[in-house]
């Protein structure tokens, strides 16, 4: 528990360089919202002195709250820092699935949100992002050992794998009934258009001739496959579904290589790769709740820029 005191005290010597942000820091009490001291006082004896909130992930979200899938651009960072670190922190106090201590994690929220303006609802996929975080890196590590061979294997699944996500999300975005889902469909495929990019450049970079991809080959094959064959008369519902399996097929991918002891950095860029996908793919089931709007032409989406 005294270690947990230093890093707030850390925390709190940051406080004037905006924290959350310069209009919440400025609103706030002295005491940081959801602060480690407040983490501190929901531990009980026994409970593991880890589930202090680490000043990176605080860093790590300030940089890329604003990308997030469920980002409301009314919203500000000092919004969205009470869900993050409620997301960490409850994971490390009560482990498992998040949809089974949500009810739990909801209540605290009540009481840790501080000066967020933001509903459980809103804050929700926030804390569940936060918990994935938390939970991906207990769950893998990799000592580095694979050798080249098989790292190469690995890349090349990888990049397979991104491509025809690719292609497969453009042909959703093409067919969607409403702007917005094409919109959003085409947002998802940009992402994966981005990875494509930056696995290709990793096998480039160890000598690998890169051909093209996106043969939709393997596990790919069946879910991307499937998205085609729905094409020309399934309703967005349809749609979301399929593409919901095929960013789980994603996120399996980078399970896979998550545990293939690759180097260092190619092992946080397939743990980045992998959360992206799990937020991504949280967002479209949500999607799916919605009520459904009434049905439109098929309304092909403008190219959206990275």
């Amino acid at each position: 528990m005294q270690g947990m005191q230093s890093q707030a005290g850390q925390w709190s010597a940051r406080e004037g360089d905006g924290g959350w942000g310069g209009d919440v820091a400025a609103a706030r009490p002295a005491a940081p919202v959801a602060s480690l001291a407040q983490a501190a006082a929901l531990l009980r004896p026994g409970d593991p002195e880890h589930a202090a909130y680490p000043l990176s992930e605080a860093d790590y979200w300030r940089e890329a709250y604003a990308g997030e899938p469920y980002h409301d651009p009314a919203r500000s960072a000092g919004d969205y820092g009470p869900a993050y670190e409620l997301g960490w922190v409850s994971y490390h106090l009560y482990g498992g699935e998040f949809d089974v201590a949500e009810r739990v994690v909801a209540n605290d929220w009540l009481v840790r949100k501080g000066v967020s303006k933001l509903s459980w609802d809103e804050a929700r996929p926030a804390a569940r992002a936060a918990w994935q975080r938390a939970e991906n890196a207990r769950s893998y590590a990799t000592d580095g050992s694979a050798g080249a061979a098989r790292v190469g294997e690995v890349l090349e699944a990888l990049l397979e794998n991104a491509c025809d996500g690719e292609l497969g999300l453009r042909e959703a975005a093409e067919h969607a009934r409403t702007a917005e889902l094409a919109a959003h469909f085409e947002a998802l495929a940009s992402q994966c258009a981005s990875w494509s990019q930056h696995w290709r450049g990793e096998l480039e970079r160890r000598g690998a001739a890169v051909g093209e991809r996106g043969s939709v080959t393997g596990a790919a094959q069946r879910v991307w496959l499937q998205i085609r064959g729905l094409f020309g008369g399934a309703g967005d519902d349809a749609l979301l579904q399929e593409c919901e399996r095929g960013l789980d097929d994603i996120a399996r991918q980078c399970r896979d290589a998550l545990q293939a002891n690759l180097p260092r950095e190619l092992h946080e860029a397939a743990q980045r790769q992998l959360e992206q996908a799990q937020r991504h793919a949280d967002h479209v089931r949500q999607l799916r709740q919605q009520p459904a709007p009434t049905d439109a032409p098929p309304a092909r989406s403008p190219s959206l820029s990275q």
